[in-house]
């Protein structure tokens, strides 16, 4: 090894020292680091392994448990109306329908309320339908004046927690004087507004209080028909009345109207059928959720190619990872073959998996339960079909006490055992480094005298008598 001099041929204590300390731990620094590394790699691909694996299981557990792939749609032929859904459950079927009213939220205001001495203030209670609230006003003085403003009394109805967002009060300014208007936020006759002000206390808010206020907007509530309206109006059994503008009476179909009907006008139509867009969503979904796991597993177990420079995946030697990959493939080939591939769910050379939309279209409305037997579910209580073999053996993995668990473990122990490892290499280097820093300044020290001798003897025996 070449030792470090400066320019009048001394040793370099510092360079040298870390030189030589380099050239004997090199080899074993280089072995940590590799492991490390490799440790790193292994510990980020089980992560990722981890990841998708969970988002395939709950992408197949929203999909199949206790569900069905199929969509049914509900639609209205006059969608100015309203909208509606429909469940899996939902009978397929015409329902002719008539929106008398629809609910609507009662609505009232208070004028000449001014500003009320806050002295004067006391309690307000309203009434929603069956429940009420009380405000204490005498302490909804915010601005530290001697008067109660408008404002004040609406932000402190709308801040009592009792009130609890079923009636919003705000303010709005007519002809220059202020107005109370106070929302009831329950709709239909249950969120009738009413108001008790006997606890106000004398003075000129419970004066302005005290007549009942101007009615806005009315409580109605909303009234449907099923299969028309009769002519006389007179309820023959088909009339539901009540103070919601959803509707569930329909069993499976939610309906939730925004506007009435004119007198006069035609029932209109409620269709219940197979969304078969929606469906074929369902399915692709599925066969995505796959796809992006192949995807991953295909990427981890990559042999690489070392012509073009390629890198292996981190799994690439690991056999179990492979299986894994070979057995999600195997599963998917042998059920993808029988009924799954009559619903154009279809394996590829690659082992991904392919959706024909219009075959898949075509097939659900043929045999719309075969859909869902083929592809089965995952539920813990009765898995079957394709869902259940992939949940079980991906669970194998994913589980308290599965593969990945089991690995992560091992992983984490290497790293711990190379921090320690690494640390102890640290402190031996610095060790190593700081004896030979003091050798070599020790020769340097020697370096020194034996020139200061040397040029002694120089000037001793030298034959140049002119100095």
């Amino acid at each position: 090894m070449a030792i470090s001099t400066t320019s009048s041929n001394t040793y370099d204590p510092t360079a040298s020292a870390q030189a030589l300390t380099d050239k004997y731990t090199a080899d074993l620094q280089a072995r940590i680091t590799a492991q490390t590394k490799a440790a790193t790699a292994t510990s980020g691909g089980l992560t990722n392994l981890k990841m998708a694996l969970t988002t395939f299981s709950s992408s197949l557990l929203g999909l199949t448990n206790g569900k069905t792939l199929l969509t049914q749609g509900a639609t209205f032929s006059n969608t100015a109306l309203g909208s509606a859904t429909a469940s899996s459950t939902a009978a397929p079927g015409t329902y002719s329908l008539f929106v008398e009213k629809v609910a609507t939220n009662h609505q009232v205001s208070f004028g000449g309320l001014g500003d009320t001495p806050a002295a004067e203030a006391g309690t307000l209670t309203i009434k929603v339908g069956t429940g009420d609230f009380a405000v204490d006003l005498s302490k909804a003085n915010s601005d530290g004046n001697p008067s109660l403003s408008v404002k004040e009394i609406a932000a402190a109805i709308n801040a009592e927690p009792k009130n609890n967002a079923r009636v919003t009060a705000s303010v709005i300014t007519i002809g220059g004087v202020a107005q109370l208007v106070l929302t009831s936020n329950v709709s239909g006759e249950e969120g009738k507004l009413d108001f008790d002000v006997s606890a106000l206390g004398a003075g000129a808010l419970e004066t302005a209080m005290t007549p009942a206020p101007k009615e806005l907007v009315k409580a109605e509530n909303a009234i449907l028909w099923v299969g028309g309206k009769p002519a006389d109006g007179v309820d023959n059994g088909n009339r539901i009345e009540q103070s919601s503008n959803t509707f569930s009476n329909i069993d499976g179909v939610k309906m939730t109207f925004t506007k009435a009907q004119a007198s006069g006008d035609a029932p209109m139509t409620l269709t219940v059928a197979l969304d078969t867009s929606a469906t074929t969503t369902n399915a692709q979904s599925f066969v995505t959720a796959y796809n992006k796991l192949k995807a991953v597993l295909d990427g981890l177990t990559d042999p690489g190619d070392p012509s073009s420079g390629k890198a292996a995946g981190v799994f690439s030697a690991d056999s179990g990872v492979r299986v894994l990959r070979d057995q999600l493939v195997r599963t998917l080939r042998e059920t993808v073959t029988g009924s799954l591939a009559n619903f154009g769910i279809t394996a590829q050379r690659n082992g991904t998996l392919a959706l024909d939309s219009a075959k898949f279209e075509a097939a659900v409305k043929a045999n719309p339960t075969g859909l869902d037997k083929a592809i089965g579910n995952n539920s813990a209580s009765a898995p079957s079909g394709i869902a259940g073999k992939l949940d079980k053996f991906i669970e194998s993995w994913t589980s308290t006490n599965g593969v990945l668990t089991q690995r992560e473990t091992s992983v984490a122990k290497l790293q711990k055992t190379l921090d320690e490892r690494q640390t102890k290499f640290e402190a031996d280097y610095t060790t190593m480094y700081n004896r030979y820093k003091a050798q070599f300044t020790q020769l340097q020290t020697l370096q020194a005298r034996m020139s200061q001798t040397t040029d002694m003897f120089d000037a001793l025996f030298s034959t140049d008598k002119t100095t």
